[in-house]
């Protein structure tokens, strides 16, 4: 119970004072009907998934075992399930374009939350984090652990909406019958008249006059069995239709990768309500330390460097990012001005520094 208000409720929070007000109520209502269980109830990390025998099921499956199952549990915390997340990401790289991912503790949670809405029919998110903070891997990612595909628009010069929406019609044809995550990010914005169809996408399942009606008919025709046999839908052209639309609603699951620079989210979700009430909010916040640490760890990890070296030169790495991160704090405050350190600054910068002591040392 405390998880799924955590994910419903507190991730939409991104005031600490907010997070703490309703972290408090949760747990005094916990404490008060389940004192016995309270302390279990309570413990930290909240996280749960059915992550833990991902690979005994593949195995399984790919011996031509029976059907999946993969049990949704108490994930307990990070050590336990992070050698999985772990396994997956090397699997996925040896057959997509592989990903540069450090799977530090926050980076497991935003793992947690996007696969848990993966595996749910009709689960959305809204990601939101300045560029660079790992939305888009972590959804490829999240994706690929949850058996769903990405679906993504290419921006080419004088797209519009016209190829925009033929690109949709592509995603539905996946979605009969492939679960599918649609990954769009603000970058994707051509118009902002692709924002009503995705909101259309949010609330109703389908984007209005998509298709023909020619192309209407292909598609009920394909279907009709399946509908009527499977589904129980009645054999009629508009109780097959809606039958298609439930389907791919189903498979469908749009990740909306936004930034909250400036005013432009804000406005989006006034005039496009579905980015807020059909979406679960995952707010990408900065780095902690210990995050900065593992990632300056993983950079120096296959490097010929002497022993003693290795620890001043992480902390010398994260007192940099945050003094950066301090001195943006002030600039703001001064000239009312905003100055992003992004992780991928992080990481650009670990690798200015690496490459400059190994130049000395070599």
């Amino acid at each position: 119970m405390r998880h799924e208000m955590y994910r419903v409720f507190y991730d939409r929070l991104v005031d600490d004072a907010d997070k703490g007000f309703v972290g408090d109520k949760i747990s005094k209502a916990i404490k008060a009907s389940f004192s016995s269980e309270a302390e279990e109830a309570l413990r930290e990390p909240c996280l749960f998934g059915d992550l833990l025998n991902y690979h005994e099921v593949e195995e399984e499956r790919s011996a031509g075992g029976g059907e999946e199952v993969r049990l949704y549990e108490d994930l307990q915390d990070f050590e336990r399930f992070k050698p999985v997340l772990e396994g997956v990401l090397e699997k996925y790289n040896g057959v997509h374009k592989p990903m540069n991912l450090v799977l530090f503790d926050d980076c497991l949670g935003h793992l947690v939350r996007v696969h848990r809405l993966m595996r749910l029919p009709r689960g959305n998110a809204l990601l939101v984090g300045v560029g660079g903070s790992g939305k888009q891997s972590i959804t490829r990612l999240a994706a690929y652990t949850a058996d769903a595909d990405v679906f993504s628009i290419t921006l080419t010069r004088g797209y519009n909406e016209a190829l925009f929406r033929d690109d949709l019609k592509q995603l539905y044809s996946k979605l009969q019958t492939q679960p599918t995550a649609f990954l769009f990010t603000d970058g994707h914005v051509a118009e902002e008249g692709f924002l009503e169809l995705i909101n259309n996408m949010l609330t109703a399942g389908m984007v209005p006059a998509l298709f023909e009606e020619s192309e209407k008919d292909g598609i009920v025709n394909s279907i009709r069995d399946e509908a009527v046999k499977k589904g129980g839908a009645v054999d009629t052209k508009d109780s097959i239709w809606q039958y298609f639309i439930g389907k791919c609603r189903d498979n469908l699951h749009v990740v909306l990768a936004m930034s909250p620079v400036g005013e432009q989210l804000r406005v989006r979700c006034r005039s496009f309500p579905g980015m807020v009430n059909n979406t679960v909010i995952d707010w990408f916040v900065p780095w902690p330390e210990a995050a900065l640490e593992s990632v300056a760890g993983v950079f120096l990890a296959e490097e010929d460097l002497p022993d003693p070296s290795r620890r001043p030169i992480v902390e010398h790495m994260v007192m940099v990012h945050q003094m950066v991160r301090t001195q943006s704090e002030e600039f703001l405050q001064q000239l009312k001005r905003y100055n992003y350190v992004t992780p991928k600054n992080s990481i650009r910068h670990h690798t200015w520094i690496l490459w400059g002591i190994l130049s000395v040392v070599r």
